[in-house]
């Protein structure tokens, strides 16, 4: 398999129903660049920069363009109707009074910033010149809800009208949830407690529900469904929402529907599934899936799957759809040990790739990976896991990395790399690789181990006193995480150096590739430029790669021409330094 094989994959996303019937739409990439169809009852109907279908009022609604959006409007043989555009649309929802709708206004990015907040930039979002507001589109675009913060979801049941924003603890990003009056845009509060709000929802009769959490700064908090007007709320399986991660480029987002209950996400171990919630939560899917998104409409319900060897299936009452009918994947073998862990084994004589997950509070699990599936192609061995920090095992677990990054997560990822070498009597060399929290475990694990000949860290972690200082969330996530009070103390910087790989580089001897992106708010390329500095000072084997213009998220939606090289040099690196006799 070539890298430009393992991008030849269509995903699904953005599954709609209405009174037509059922629309989605599926991405590809086509000639350097992403490319959408919009299917209405399995026909194209639109092709090109498109997201977020709807039908309404007997008129099809899409969001439409790449440096900018539309929203356009069009009867099934009309003409376009181009009604608005903004710098970014993320929802919109209709109301008897105009359409409501989420988004950024255009900004002049050549003006000089300035700012008194911490928050101040965001990753994939740059300087935040512009917030995202509500607005109301009645024939003219009008704000009814701004400020120095972003207003998160809305949803709406014609009247009434609700919506999550980050007002009180935007610093933070922790969110409430608010009534709006469309007449005025005054706002009155309803959910209680500090925490955060990843989606809301508000049924036919006016009730509210939300997809959150109330424990203030805790990443590693199980979300839960929230009823803040009945003073209730309701766990699906381990967590709310689906924290199982994938490298497939369908840019899905949590949400919920309440209609007489609420339909959402709930995840357990590497399994994401489909919930109903009232006063009890109920499966209604099954298998070794993980659930990516979901509609329902008038008592049908459709949604869409990836499971470890499709990329994407939609399944909607007896019938499903794979656009990748044709593709040869291969099937991870489930490890049993005191974590969840899986592995795709070539054979016993060829090197094998731990891979790390990010997060550090997301998992591995039951969808589909491009570059699992390709190293594996191409004759590694693949072994994943989710050690302690990883979300779907309860709030215990999930904790368990906090004030100890590299410690009891580490030895749960050396015991499970330990015990696959031990099980499948694997005799080639051994490689490391991780993004983002998986990048600092990368960078850490060969300070404190030789058992791996080569690593890859991308937007990774060295250095977590300068991250404070640099990263969109540092100024709080690291201290948290380190369970510190105050990263700017002796006793807080102490400890945050302790626990970071640049102190301990000169253990290294293990050959080290980064890979960073240079607009990388989130783990800054600074990271990377100092780790590799130390590394090459001390005489040890390095590569700095850069990508221009990428954010952290280069490896799942970046630029696809700077995607396929990544996978060429990563491969590149690993067949050098795993199958050489030295």
């Amino acid at each position: 398999m070539t890298p430009e094989d393992a991008y030849s994959i269509r995903v699904i996303s953005d599954v709609k129903l209405n009174e037509n019937g059922l629309m989605y739409v599926e991405t590809e990439i086509r000639n350097h660049d992403y490319y959408s169809m919009l299917f209405s009852n399995d026909k194209k109907v639109i092709s090109g920069h498109i997201s977020l279908p709807s039908y309404y009022n007997g008129y099809l609604y899409y969001v439409k363009g790449k440096k900018e959006k539309h929203l356009i409007r069009k009867k099934e043989y009309g003409i376009e109707e181009d009604l608005l555009s903004l710098r970014s649309i993320s929802n919109y929802t209709f109301h008897r009074k105009g359409i409501l709708i989420l988004g950024e206004e255009k900004i002049n990015s050549k003006t000089p910033f300035s700012t008194t907040k911490r928050k101040y930039r965001f990753d994939s979002r740059g300087l935040l010149r512009s917030r995202q507001s509500l607005f109301i589109f009645d024939g003219e675009l009008r704000k009814l809800v701004s400020g120095d913060f972003d207003v998160t979801d809305v949803s709406t049941n014609g009247e009434r009208v609700v919506i999550s924003a980050t007002i009180d603890d935007d610093d933070f990003g922790l969110a409430n949830v608010y009534e709006v009056n469309v007449d005025t845009g005054e706002i009155h509060k309803i959910s209680e407690g500090k925490g955060t709000v990843e989606a809301v929802a508000v049924n036919k009769k006016g009730e509210v529900a939300f997809l959150g959490q109330r424990e203030g700064l805790s990443p590693w908090a199980s979300n839960r469904i929230f009823f803040p007007e009945k003073g209730k709320s309701v766990i699906c399986g381990k967590t709310c929402g689906n924290f199982v991660l994938t490298d497939i480029f369908d840019g899905t987002k949590i949400r919920i529907i309440y209609d007489d209950v609420v339909y959402t996400l709930g995840q357990e171990g590497g399994e994401t599934h489909l919930y109903k919630v009232l006063d009890d939560a109920e499966k209604i899917t099954s298998g070794q899936i993980s659930v990516r998104g979901f509609d329902y409409y008038n008592g049908k319900l459709a949604y869409f799957y990836s499971t470890p060897t499709k990329p994407s299936i939609l399944k909607f009452e007896d019938k499903e759809v794979d656009p990748n009918q044709g593709i040869k994947s291969i099937t991870p073998v489930k490890v049993n040990h005191h974590i969840e862990g899986w592995a795709m084994i070539s054979s016993n004589n060829s090197p094998t790739i731990l891979f790390i997950h990010g997060g550090p509070h997301m998992a591995y699990g039951y969808a589909y990976f491009i570059e699992f599936q390709f190293f594996a192609s191409n004759g590694f061995n693949v072994i994943y896991c989710n050690p302690r920090g990883s979300k779907g095992y309860g709030e215990e677990f999930a904790k368990g990395c906090v004030g100890d990054w590299g410690g009891k997560d580490m030895q749960d990822i050396l015991d499970f790399t330990r015990k696959i070498i031990e099980d499948f009597k694997l005799n080639g060399k051994i490689g490391i690789t991780g993004g983002s929290y998986g990048g600092f475990m990368t960078n850490w694990i060969i300070t404190r181990t030789d058992l791996f000949s080569a690593a890859i860290s991308e937007r990774s972690i060295s250095n977590l006193v300068s991250m404070c200082g640099t990263s969109d969330i540092g100024f709080w996530f690291n201290a948290i995480e380190a369970g510190i009070e105050d990263p700017w103390n002796k006793e807080g910087m102490e400890k945050l150096m302790n626990l970071s790989p640049i102190y301990h580089v000169s253990n290294v001897k293990t050959p080290l590739m980064l890979i960073h992106g240079e607009n990388d708010y989130r783990c800054p390329i600074e990271q990377a430029e100092q780790y590799f500095l130390a590394l090459r000072s001390k005489g040890v084997e390095a590569e700095l790669v850069r990508y221009p213009g990428e954010s952290h998220e280069h490896a799942r939606k970046g630029k696809p021409d700077f995607m396929v090289d990544r996978l060429r040099r990563k491969l590149e690196w690993f067949s050098l330094h795993l199958y050489s006799k030295k």
